[in-house]
């Protein structure tokens, strides 16, 4: 006789019971969310989607269902807009229903709803109202900020010509360029490109981004309630962060024990007084001016720093596309003087 041992009885019944809640949720859900491929159990439409080049499956499926449909990537339901119509109309003309950013389940985990980038609600309204003022005070869009930059652009290229035409690779100083540009507003400090603490900073927020980027973190983020019992899923993002929010926390704990009000010098001493004033707002504390700081300085000089690097290949590879932006900054620079 055929036994089967209790563990297996208990495994395949929480099996069926998954498949079950997942597809009947799924089918109440779905007469809320715009016309698109049916999805399977568990797996939703992955099976559909090339991995590697997802957007390519996309924009098929956006022959076939419109230019606004839906797909699930496990169990997350998600809304795809594409074309260029359809995107102004949503982020230009109804901008305010599309200013949230969704939740992102390893963002949770780790951010806890501090800051600015994986923040939400009041908080988020908050914290950008009070970043965007304060980068404004420091120069942002003023001439102030411009001498800065072009101090920075000096001494990059600087650093460039010290090669003397050989092959190198640009992206750490590329990154630590803007990171400076960012830091002097953030921490009123400027590093060397070689300084050690600026080199490992970029390394944990280069790790970070592509932890991020990286297969696991995708499969996470579609499975949470699962992946997050499994061991080391999130465990380098979750160190990395960590020792870079130790960075921040000695550099705000030095702050405090200079501060002068009369006298701030930085984002975070505007925030360490904001932290005096309003004591009972439930913002201003150190866990969202940790946050903060790691969100401005990690997506201030990554996406800058990948676009610059993006333009100068391109530039490269275009040599004719490369002479007219010579020509256009220097009819700038004419108009300027």
């Amino acid at each position: 006789m055929l036994s089967i041992d209790p563990v297996s009885i208990f495994l395949f019944t929480a099996i069926c019971l998954i498949l079950y809640v997942s597809s009947y949720g799924a089918k109440r859900a779905s007469h809320k969310f715009p016309p698109g491929p049916i999805p399977l159990p568990l797996i939703g439409n992955l099976h559909m989607i090339n991995m590697r080049k997802p957007c390519l499956t996309l924009m098929e499926l956006s022959k076939k269902y419109g230019s606004i449909f839906s797909v699930q990537l496990g169990t997350e339901k998600i809304v795809v807009l594409c074309g260029y119509d359809t995107m102004k109309d949503a982020l230009i003309y109804h901008a305010d229903e599309f200013s949230e950013r969704s939740k992102i389940p390893i963002a949770e985990h780790i951010v806890k709803g501090n800051g600015i980038v994986s923040a939400h609600g009041e908080n988020w309204k908050v914290m950008r109202r009070f970043t965007l003022s304060t980068l404004r005070n420091f120069g942002m869009g003023k001439r102030s900020l411009e001498d800065k930059i072009n101090e920075e652009c000096d001494c990059l290229v600087e650093t460039f010509q010290f090669y003397k035409g050989l092959p190198f690779d640009n992206s750490i100083l590329l990154n630590a360029a803007f990171a400076n540009i960012i830091v002097s507003i953030l921490i009123g400090h400027r590093f060397d490109y070689q300084d050690p603490t600026l080199l490992k900073l970029l390394y944990l927020i280069n790790e970070n981004f592509r932890i991020f980027g990286s297969q696991a973190t995708m499969v996470y983020n579609m499975y949470p309630l699962i992946m997050k019992w499994i061991p080391g899923c999130y465990k380098a993002l979750h160190e990395n962060t960590l020792k870079l929010y130790e960075f921040i926390e000695e550099t705000f704990t030095k702050h405090k024990d200079s501060l002068d009000i009369n006298h701030q010098r930085d984002l975070i001493d505007v925030f360490l007084v904001k932290q005096q004033e309003e004591k009972t707002s439930g913002f201003f504390h150190d866990q969202n001016l940790t946050q903060l700081v790691a969100d401005l300085f990690s997506a201030g000089m990554e996406t800058t720093s990948t676009t610059v690097r993006w333009g100068l290949l391109l530039m490269m590879k275009y040599p004719d596309i490369q002479s007219k932006r010579e020509h256009f900054i220097i009819q700038i620079i004419h108009i300027m003087l």
